[in-house]
């Protein structure tokens, strides 16, 4: 659920807020300016919170993250985040758009979920050694599921290290990506050796293929 949009400045720290999000996090617009974003994100998620935003450049967003934020009561609540960095007279300007994840997108938790990913991932690079990638070769999961552990990891993946990381070409790759693209599952920024990022249409296609893989596993 869109909740609003945050304004802040090339270094994290808080201009503005729209009233629907300082009404979540139950604090006044006046207590939130001036406040890096790290001072009411949960401690666990700062650090590849910090690493993903500091990569990124301007024209490259919108980057996303799913994050813990604590209110000013403690409870925590999970939101997806889209941060776009741009440039202005004034140093340059963080963007974001702020998204609550309800319990029922909740039901598996981001960890269960990032080790069902990584469990996966493992899987097919075992099956890509052993069978070899000729005939047991799956290149758009592949490529879904790095995106979506970078995403997990708080790291910026570029097409180059879809291709490494999915055991193909460059060029490769970029056919994938496109196609994957137009069916609305991916974003693409900056070209040929730009971002990749999974949609929230992706998102929501990997966790679900990931949540079922899980419970039948366990």
């Amino acid at each position: 659920m869109l909740i609003g949009h945050s304004v802040s400045d090339a270094d994290g720290r808080i201009l503005t807020m729209d009233q629907a999000l300082c009404d979540l996090l139950q604090r006044s617009e006046r207590e939130l300016a001036g406040l890096s974003y790290a001072d009411f994100t949960h401690p666990g998620d700062v650090p590849r919170n910090r690493r993903a935003v500091d990569a990124l450049l301007v024209g490259q967003g919108p980057l996303r993250l799913r994050k813990r934020y604590v209110r000013a009561d403690g409870v925590t609540l999970w939101c997806d985040v889209h941060v776009s960095r741009f440039t202005t007279g004034f140093g340059g300007r963080l963007v974001g758009t702020i998204h609550h994840v309800g319990q029922d997108a909740l039901t598996e938790g981001p960890a269960r979920l990032w080790r069902a990913a990584r469990e996966a991932d493992r899987m097919m690079r075992r099956r890509r050694a052993e069978l070899g990638d000729d005939l047991f070769a799956d290149h758009a999961w592949a490529i879904m599921l790095n995106a979506y552990l970078a995403e997990a990891e708080g790291r910026l993946i570029r097409l180059p290290d879809v291709a490494e990381q999915s055991g193909i070409s460059t060029g490769m790759a970029e056919r994938w990506t496109n196609a994957l693209e137009a069916k609305g599952y991916l974003d693409q920024r900056g070209g040929s050796d730009g971002i990749v990022q999974l949609s929230q249409a992706g998102v929501a296609r990997v966790e679900r293929l990931l949540v079922s893989s899980s419970r039948e596993a366990g």
